[in-house]
């Protein structure tokens, strides 16, 4: 077989970067990460004082056609006031301190996904 120059390798490199359907493996890593991202932010979601339902019994990941995202089913109103505060509760920042806390790992899951992916 015949050694291929470095233009003959790179063409075949992008000819299998090709085959790859990119959304697919965008969704694959966006799941991937949510679900890390949820991992992390279960144990730092308050509990109600009032009744015996609480936020994180209702916390998922959804998966969409072209979207991933965490988000509260029957309650999702409810956490913003936790996380922003009102003019009675202090912000708590649960959701955007686990974010800034993890957003590197998060980035790091995302595009060991995607370069795995590509590689075939």
């Amino acid at each position: 077989m015949a050694r291929k120059n470095g233009f003959e390798a790179q063409a075949d490199y992008f000819g299998n970067l090709m085959k790859q359907d990119p959304t697919k493996i965008t969704m694959r890593s966006l799941e991937e990460a949510a679900e890390y991202y949820l991992q992390m932010l279960m144990p730092n979601i308050p509990e109600s004082l009032f009744d015996k339902e609480h936020a994180k019994d209702h916390v998922k990941v959804e998966i969409g056609k072209k979207n991933v995202q965490v988000a509260f089913e029957n309650t999702a109103y409810y956490w913003r006031f936790p996380e922003n505060g009102t003019v009675d509760q202090k912000a708590q920042r649960f959701a955007s301190k686990t974010y800034k806390k993890h957003s590197d790992k998060i980035a790091e899951i995302m595009t060991r996904k995607i370069m795995n992916q590509w590689k075939g």
